[in-house]
């Protein structure tokens, strides 16, 4: 440290080396001792709070490196901040290690921040083909300097998926997906499906397989400069239903949609994901029987439309299968040509308590608003093993809705949970009295499969009546 003259009174202030925030933000305490004759001890009290200062926001190596107070009144103080001198990655094979700093998104020559740097190990919890990420800090070479450790473990990357059956009278009925979560090293994402399924006649009672259906997505996480994502989809499909029971006899069974998605995002402190999407959907209900839909409501509801919407995501959540932190989601899209026009809301959000011996308490809630005269294809269903579990799929719907779920999970075996929650929801038409509006209920209990194609959960739930679920879940 340098010298201090005694008697010597404080004129002004030099802070070098700061760069987090302008000099009279950290250095107040220093600032406040001009125009004062400080001891010795008072000066290195107000060197303390500077280093406080850094502590209380993450940056844990920031250090007073040296002072001096000349017979002027000048106070130099120089900071060491803790700047991140390079940043080596260990443990990869096949994902590539520039895409693997680009995804931590911290670069070298920044100040080190231990709460950004928490942030980023969430982050890269949640992506499917790393199984572990470490990411600490190491002494540089220099004084004031660190070096940044990623420490990963890859998980298998390629998944894929296949449940079908055959007639003769109906040809092929069932579902395959093909899944690859690190396509060429890169971290990018896609994703095809392929089903076909069959449904009962409400009027002969038998069963008629419906159009196959296809989706090809594509999703590239921090691909663009900076901290930029892009995703797109291709369509031709019904709504899916990754359940494993056919009896789902209701007219958005019979919705057909096709068309395009994209959107491109920005990643904002490493928590927020702001999106700006596209979505140009045709929609038909042409195979729906006259007892579900007549055919002049089939007419009202086909046609096209050109949709834009904005998404902001919220996630504190680390690993696929999550026990704590909290996600949020908020989509607000309108059409702005087509054959249709609307504007539609929707939200969501989940919490993940964690409890003792590995027991999690999940909240969730939904709710979605839309213009009157929206289309049924951007209605909102309730009902079913995803949303209000105890009644038939989608068996509510309406331009209102409000669905919220307690579940509460707790090990039984390594990889399987026991469940045991609380469904409550509602979904109506806009002019409706909310005390007229009708509340339903859910309850039941299950079991959740960690797999490599995802969660698999086995429910059994009581509302209207008794239903067995087992569905497939991406990340819950």
């Amino acid at each position: 440290m340098g010298c201090l003259f005694a008697q010597t009174p404080v004129r002004s202030v030099q802070l070098q080396g700061v760069s987090v925030a302008p000099p009279e933000q950290v250095g107040a305490s220093l600032y406040a001792l001009v125009g004062t004759t400080p001891t010795e001890e008072q000066i290195r009290e107000a060197l303390q709070q500077v280093e406080l200062w850094y502590r209380q926001r993450g940056y844990t190596l920031a250090r007073v490196a040296d002072y001096a107070l000349d017979e002027s009144g000048a106070l130099r103080v120089q900071v060491a901040e803790g700047v991140i001198a390079q940043i080596t990655v260990q443990g990869n094979k096949r994902t590539r290690t520039e895409v693997l700093r680009r995804l931590v998104g911290v670069r070298p020559g920044e100040v080190y921040n231990e709460e950004r740097l928490r942030r980023v190990r969430q982050r890269m919890g949640r992506f499917p083909f790393l199984r572990d990420a470490k990411l600490g800090a190491e002494p540089g070479e220099q004084v004031g300097t660190a070096n940044l450790l990623l420490q990963i473990e890859e998980e298998q990357s390629f998944d894929f998926a296949v449940a079908a059956g055959y007639s003769s009278e109906q040809g092929f009925v069932g579902y395959a997906e093909l899944a690859e979560t690190n396509v060429g090293g890169l971290g990018h994402r896609v994703r095809a499906q392929w089903q076909r399924e069959q449904v009962r006649n409400p009027l002969t009672g038998e069963y008629e397989a419906l159009r196959p259906s296809y989706s090809l997505s594509y999703e590239a996480p921090r691909a663009l400069p900076g901290a930029f994502n892009f995703g797109v989809e291709l369509y031709d499909r019904a709504p899916f239903y990754p359940v494993f029971y056919a009896d789902i006899d209701t007219v958005r069974r019979y919705e057909r949609r096709r068309g395009v998605t994209a959107y491109i995002g920005f990643d904002w402190r490493e928590l927020f994901e702001l999106r700006l999407r596209y979505r140009a959907d045709r929609v038909d209900y042409d195979d729906a029987p006259d007892a579900l839909l007549t055919p002049t409501l089939r007419a009202a509801n086909r046609g096209r439309f050109d949709a834009l919407g904005v998404q902001v995501v919220y996630d504190t959540r680390e690993g696929r299968f999550p026990r704590a932190g909290l996600y949020a989601s908020a989509l607000a899209e309108r059409a702005v040509s087509g054959d249709f026009r609307f504007t539609r809301a929707v939200g969501e959000a989940r919490y993940y308590i964690p409890l003792r011996r590995e027991q999690t308490l999940v909240l969730r809630g939904v709710a979605g608003v839309a213009s009157d005269g929206a289309p049924l294809s951007e209605l909102f269903w309730i009902g079913g093993y995803d949303l209000l579990r105890g009644y038939a799929q989608d068996e509510f719907r309406g331009n209102r809705a409000v669905v919220g779920s307690a579940e509460y999970l707790f090990p039984v075996m390594e990889a399987v949970q026991a469940a045991v929650f609380v469904d409550v929801g509602a979904a109506w038409s806009s002019g409706t009295e909310l005390s007229e509006v009708p509340v339903r209920a859910g309850v039941g209990t299950g079991l959740r499969f960690a797999s490599p194609i995802g969660l698999i959960r086995f429910d059994l739930a009581y509302g209207k009546r008794g239903f067995v679920y087992l569905s497939l879940a991406g990340v819950y």
